[in-house]
């Protein structure tokens, strides 16, 4: 009976193991750079900028600026998500550089709100 009430624990704890979530980096994680820099890359990398977005350009393309400069940056609705952001608010972005006609811009996959900001 002992062993019978001990397999059962140690059965509940395996099977709880699946509900973790891990929210450490990813190793193929977009890499965090700087506005100027993002202007060097290639077409498709995947990035991360910090800054603020300093205004809405039409549609989903709005202007994002940081320490280095300013880029273009596209968001679609679903990557809002009821998030508020005004030109003084700090985010991280993340998303895939894009080049076309000449112009350079960020289709941003997901923003974060950041709660700290660096010298300020």
């Amino acid at each position: 009976m002992v062993k019978k009430g001990l397999l059962t624990v140690a059965f509940l704890l395996v099977a709880n193991m699946g509900y973790t979530e891990y929210t450490g980096p990813v190793a193929d994680s977009p890499r965090q750079i700087s506005v100027a820099a993002a202007k060097h890359l290639n077409d498709g990398a995947k990035i991360s900028l910090e800054g603020f977005i300093i205004g809405h350009l039409r549609e989903d393309y709005y202007l994002f600026r940081d320490e280095s400069g300013e880029i273009g940056i596209e968001i679609k609705a679903d990557v809002w998500s009821d998030k508020q952001v005004v030109p003084d608010t700090y985010v991280r972005i993340y998303g895939e550089l894009e080049h076309e006609s000449g112009f350079i811009y960020l289709e941003v996959h997901r923003l974060e709100i950041s709660e700290t900001y660096p010298n300020r």
